[in-house]
């Protein structure tokens, strides 16, 4: 009897982790954005270009389903979009981007949750040279862009 109750424990217990992993995801779906500005910087300034060099975005839509969709700018200028699909363990988000044609992979990227903020803890240094890419906090409107 002991032996039927251990393989049903350990037959069920795939199944908990799957739906604890679900839950997870569902709480953080959604979109993110998050930027930096010199400190004498106005929304303006930034906008026209005045101090592109020292603006940098990111912005981030989680979808319900494990898809994502990236968009970073280290200049405040020019924009890379990047689909990917992510996963949840524990406070950490990971983003393993889906291959385009015959280019290289990115690696992976990852995140920390932290208090509705997701800052960046792995990322690509040749992309974010002069400061890493800004923490992240979730916009109001909590419904993901991604998802049709």
């Amino acid at each position: 009897m002991k032996r039927l109750l251990s393989l049903a424990l350990l037959a069920i217990l795939p199944l908990t982790v799957h739906a604890k992993t679900k839950n997870e995801m569902s709480k953080l779906a959604g979109s993110y954005k998050g930027e930096t500005r010199a400190r004498d910087e106005t929304r303006a300034q930034s906008q026209d270009g005045t101090y592109a060099i020292r603006h940098h975005t990111m912005s981030l839509d989680l979808g319900k389903d494990g898809t994502a969709t990236l968009t970073q700018s280290n200049t405040g200028a020019d924009a890379i979009t990047s689909f990917a699909h992510w996963t949840v363990q524990g406070d950490i988000v990971k983003l393993t981007f889906d291959p385009v044609d015959k280019q290289p992979t990115p690696a992976p990227m990852t995140f920390r949750y932290n208090h509705k903020t997701l800052t960046p803890v792995v990322y690509n240094h040749d992309l974010w040279r002069t400061l890493p890419p800004p923490p992240m906090k979730r916009e109001k409107n909590t419904e993901t862009r991604n998802e049709y």
